[in-house]
């Protein structure tokens, strides 16, 4: 039965990708210190035959199952850059950070297909940035090095997402090329309350800045957190507390989102 309900899925996610039923949405990241806006992170939703919304959670982990996050990941990031070079007319500092499954490192053509969409677009490859989990970086250290450094010749940022989360992981950071990490939500949810994520949160934050690394906080949920937060010296913020995901508005390029 459960294989029978993740065939079905998969059959939905094919007819997705064929037919461009997916929308964007995109969560602010601000600054700690000056509360602006400074990029957006890309997320995807998925369309039912209703039109209605499906969350990443009802469909990522089944495309993955069956070899279909690559072909995703290629849909974020034509549609994003796409995306990004419209709302840069009016916006010309805007940035966009894109989320990158465990397949795509090793999937053939995925540089060339970014690099194309930048020549294509002209946008500046350094409002870029291409995050990848912790967990799939250190899964196969050499195919996300090669990659990640890749993405950093030909001039955008990457990140290292859900920092953290792994028992070794400022071992790894070392010797990963990425600009910055984004500190595991789990340690930031209940900061305010938990003097041992505190200690956790401080010490990543000193190690990445020792190696020369912005930070991200995420899941940042509420005041008393983004304010010890900025205390700690974390650079960025992202969380329900500063802003939810929003639809993007394909049709109208000169309003930056729309409530969705």
């Amino acid at each position: 039965a459960a294989m029978a309900i993740d065939m079905g899925w998969s059959r939905r996610i094919k007819e997705a990708i064929e037919k461009d039923r997916f929308v964007l949405a995109c969560q602010p990241i601000v600054n700690t210190a000056t509360r602006e806006i400074e990029s957006y992170e890309v997320l995807i939703r998925m369309l039912d035959e209703r039109n209605e919304l499906i969350m990443p959670s009802g469909f990522l982990a089944t495309a993955d199952r069956f070899g279909l996050a690559a072909e995703i990941d290629k849909w974020v990031i034509r549609h994003a850059i796409d995306g990004l070079a419209r709302q840069r007319v009016a916006a010309p500092r805007l940035r966009y950070a894109i989320n990158l499954s465990g397949r795509t490192l090793t999937t053939p053509g995925i540089c060339e297909l970014i690099q194309d969409k930048l020549k294509d677009t002209g946008v500046d490859p350094s409002a870029l940035t291409f995050e990848v989990t912790e967990t799939v970086a250190i899964a196969d250290m050499v195919a996300a090095d090669l990659f990640l450094s890749r993405l950093r010749s030909m001039g955008c940022q990457t990140a290292l997402d859900d920092f953290g989360s792994g028992m070794a992981s400022f071992a790894y950071l070392k010797d990963l090329p990425v600009n910055s990490v984004k500190i595991d939500g789990r340690f930031v949810q209940k900061l305010a309350t938990s003097p041992v994520d505190q200690a956790m949160v401080k010490a990543m934050n000193e190690i990445a800045h020792a190696l020369g690394k912005l930070t991200i906080a995420e899941f940042v949920e509420n005041e008393e957190s983004a304010e010890l937060l900025a205390e700690y010296g974390v650079d960025y913020l992202q969380g329900y507390h500063l802003g939810r995901p929003i639809l993007m508005l394909e049709d109208n390029p000169e309003s930056l989102y729309a409530n969705g």
